[in-house]
């Protein structure tokens, strides 16, 4: 059955099996997570119907499917955050950076702030850092009041980075393939 009633009081469940109320800062959290999760899989879908001959944006679509898995357990983190079996790694944190250093290669230095809206690809990204700075906030808020583990932060701030500059580069790839096509 999808549909249980427990919740039509305006309470839900954690992990632990404690009740909490549904405008609790920890829904909050989580259901902010949960935006970004479907966010980026929003943008795997589109990337994932990119022409053949990007081969990079499957790498990426393999990349933000690990990051999806993250966040699932992100959210368990949030739900209960005194198991260890959801807290997040700085190596986790590290391999964002690696990837954000493979992607800032190819991107120019910025002279101006980045407006959305190149393409609809980047603007979704966009949207999905924008939805990851929120997360970010959200999860500094609660973590005053109910630590968790510090690569969870982390993660979420490298994040928002990774989604910038896969924006950047969808943008520079999509201009550059008009352009060849085109002959400007």
């Amino acid at each position: 059955m999808i549909y249980t009633r427990l919740g039509d009081n305006g309470e839900t469940m954690d992990l632990t099996g404690a009740k909490i109320p549904k405008s609790s800062a920890v829904i909050h959290l989580i259901g902010v997570i949960d935006e970004l999760d479907t966010h980026l899989g929003l943008v795997k879908a589109m990337l994932s119907h990119v022409d053949a001959w990007q081969y990079s944006w499957r790498t990426a679509c393999a990349f933000i499917e690990k990051i999806q898995k993250n966040l699932m357990k992100l959210m368990s983190h949030v739900s209960d955050s005194k198991n260890e079996k959801y807290f997040l790694s700085e190596n986790d944190v590290a391999v964002l950076e690696k990837e954000i250093d493979t992607l800032a290669k190819n991107i120019p230095n910025l002279t101006s702030f980045a407006i959305p809206g190149k393409n609809i690809i980047e603007a979704q990204i966009q949207l999905a850092r924008a939805v990851a700075r929120r997360a970010e906030r959200y999860f500094f808020g609660v973590n005053q009041k109910l630590p968790m583990c510090n690569a969870a932060g982390n993660y979420l701030n490298r994040l928002s980075d990774y989604l910038f500059a896969l924006s950047q580069q969808e943008s520079l790839v999509n201009v550059n393939f008009i352009n060849q096509i085109t002959g400007v």
